[in-house]
């Protein structure tokens, strides 16, 4: 592992934060570029863009300022340093979404499902690149196994290896950038010409990213029970909205379908 990248003096890079910077930067690029695909408003596009980035990671940062709320307010200071505690996955996706609604809710420019449709799949990307910052830094492990691509990670006695988890999450996620670009393909078509978008993208990504989350977990957490425990919010949240997202889906398809039958 390589948690430091490099020192310059006394200033330390740490290859968790620039592998997570280039991830975000690359779905960020990604995702203007993808903005006339859905024929959005490129100016109104990018403002959205930029203050959802604000508050994923504000997003990101909150179960972490919400667990150590009394450290955080007895030294204010300490907000301001990100190598301290942990960036949390879910937070920063939640923060990106609500905040993208609210401003798509005020904008006559900008249609909230095309925008969910057109980020969806760099946001995958962004995983994909970005668990390699997970793995570099030792954290994110897996349980203790001696399946054939165990790894030894710093923090373990000699002989010890678990599972990669990180690079378990960067494949799916890889994966599920190819799936999602091969219903991009089928679907986009039936969409051009609407007055009305039905997104299927956004919701088919969302239970793919359920799916990742829980798959991995198995081989993350020693007692997988423990993943509907109040300290595991991002799995109890997930399995609360499938649900929802399942119909959002369903709809979304029989809408498209019905659209598609009347030409």
């Amino acid at each position: 592992m390589y948690p430091t990248l490099l020192r310059i003096g006394s200033i330390r890079i740490d290859s968790y934060s620039v592998v997570w910077f280039i991830a975000l930067s690359l779905a960020i690029l990604w995702g203007i570029r993808r903005l006339k695909l859905y024929s959005l408003d490129e100016d109104e596009s990018r403002r959205v863009m930029a203050i959802s980035f604000l508050c994923m990671m504000l997003g990101a940062r909150s179960p972490e300022y919400f667990v150590n709320w009394r450290e955080y307010l007895a030294q204010p200071s300490l907000f301001l340093d990100l190598n301290r505690g942990s960036l949390y996955e879910f937070g920063a996706v939640a923060g990106a979404f609500v905040s993208a609604l609210v401003m798509c809710l005020f904008s006559k420019k900008i249609s909230f499902l095309k925008l969910c449709d057109v980020a969806i799949i760099p946001a995958f990307l962004a995983i994909a690149v970005g668990r390699w910052g997970c793995f570099l830094n030792g954290c994110c492990v897996g349980n203790v196994t001696d399946f054939c691509l165990g790894v030894h990670f710093p923090n373990d006695k000699a002989g010890i290896l678990r599972h990669p988890t990180q690079i378990y999450y960067s494949i799916i996620a890889g994966a599920i950038v190819l799936i999602l670009m091969f219903a991009e393909r089928k679907i986009l078509p039936l969409q051009r010409g609407k007055q009305r978008h039905y997104s299927v993208l956004a919701p088919l990504g969302i239970i793919l990213y359920a799916a990742m989350r829980f798959s991995v977990a198995l081989v993350r957490y020693p007692n997988p029970a423990s993943l509907l425990s109040i300290h595991m919010w991002t799995y109890r949240w997930l399995l609360l909205a499938l649900p929802f997202v399942c119909i959002w889906l369903v709809y979304s398809l029989l809408r498209l379908k019905a659209d598609s039958s009347h030409k």
